[in-house]
């Protein structure tokens, strides 16, 4: 137990509880004029990723890659079910709702998927046709059936696997080059048979949300007119006016970074940026006990980063409004229960580099 705390990475666990301490204070702000007390489910929820964290860290890390791929099965089982025979809420069957809250499966499917993705990664020198086949398989079937269900933001996010696995092995030319034809072509046929016309506003409103200002548009001009306003220091603490007289909407989740910006200014997001840099810079840099365990901690990790950068570009407007949350930032207890449960299995293999525990 000795060596456990040790060499248990002590500023990473201070910094991954800061994210989601420092989320809620600006939930609360954000939220304040709401009926709903989200900055009270969002603590509760805290402390029980907390209890889940050191659950999870006292698994063996053998254990929790053996059972990876049943664990990823029954995930997409019930994806199925749960698009086939799902409740709608908010337009979407993303939940499971139970008797006290409601459960995001595709939240938590992105941990076994990236375990599997590591297992497979670990046996290939390199990227070929039979691999890359290998490779979109797992990453397709969780993709799709989010992407049914329809919620697209989540289903993108999967493809900081394949992103982060092209970084990581070598490819031959020929499947790369196939694999951005493949892009070009889904997103033609996406775009032309599968996307609404709401859909379709959305994902182009971003280029001039102004023409858009009263429609699908409204919520990034509010965002640029909030992040804008605040200056290098904010208007303080529960002083925004964008966000307590409501102008903008999802500011608790999606656009919680705006209510960041136009309360604490560029001051504030500099110091979000600190908190995700020293997080993701401890946890990419660690000397991994085995190929499984170095390519989960990228997998896993490359997704953190990758929905940080997305909601960033999101709310300022550079990239279309794909309804992806701050990730440990947002509210959301099932993004926040997945991520703490991804970094307790890091924090686990980080451990196995000075004491083997297997």
């Amino acid at each position: 137990m000795k060596d456990i705390l040790r060499y248990f990475d002590k500023t990473a666990f201070f910094v991954l509880v800061a994210i989601p301490t420092f989320g809620i204070l600006v939930i609360y702000s954000a939220s304040n004029q709401m009926a709903t007390s989200y900055w009270s489910k969002q603590l509760l929820w805290l402390l029980l990723a907390l209890i889940v964290f050191f659950v999870v860290f006292r698994i063996k890390t053998d254990v929790i890659l053996r059972f990876s791929i049943p664990i990823y099965i029954a995930l997409a089982v019930l994806l199925a079910i749960q698009l086939a025979a799902g409740e709608l809420v908010a337009g979407t069957k993303s939940w499971i709702k139970t008797g006290f809250f409601n459960i995001q499966v595709s939240e938590f499917i992105k941990i076994p998927a990236a375990l599997f993705m590591a297992k497979t990664l670990a046996k290939i020198p390199e990227i070929q046709w039979k691999e890359f086949i290998q490779l979109s398989a797992i990453i397709g079937v969780p993709f799709f059936l989010i992407a049914l269900q329809p919620d697209l933001g989540t289903a993108f996010m999967l493809v900081s696997f394949f992103i982060a696995a092209l970084m990581l092995k070598k490819i031959k030319w020929l499947v790369l080059v196939v694999f951005f034809i493949g892009i070009a072509a889904s997103f033609y046929i996406g775009w032309t048979y599968l996307l609404k016309p709401y859909q379709q506003d959305r994902l182009v409103s971003f280029i001039d949300p102004s023409k858009y200002q009263k429609s699908i548009g409204y919520q990034v001009v509010q965002s640029k007119i909030a992040v804008g306003s605040g200056g290098l220091t904010g208007k303080g603490y529960l002083g925004g006016t964008q966000s307590q007289y409501q102008f903008l909407p999802t500011r608790h989740t999606d656009f919680i970074a705006s209510v960041l910006g136009e309360e604490l200014g560029f001051l504030g997001i500099s110091f979000l940026f600190l908190l995700f840099f020293i997080l993701l810079y401890r946890q990419f840099n660690f000397k991994s006990q085995s190929d499984e365990e170095f390519y989960f901690a990228y997998m896993f990790n490359s997704i953190i980063l990758f929905q940080f950068m997305v909601n960033i570009m999101m709310v300022i407007g550079f990239v279309p409004i794909l309804g992806v949350p701050l990730p440990l930032f947002s509210y959301g207890g099932s993004s926040l229960l997945a991520f703490f449960t991804g970094e307790a299995i890091i924090f686990k293999m980080k451990i196995n580099s000075f004491v083997y525990e297997y």
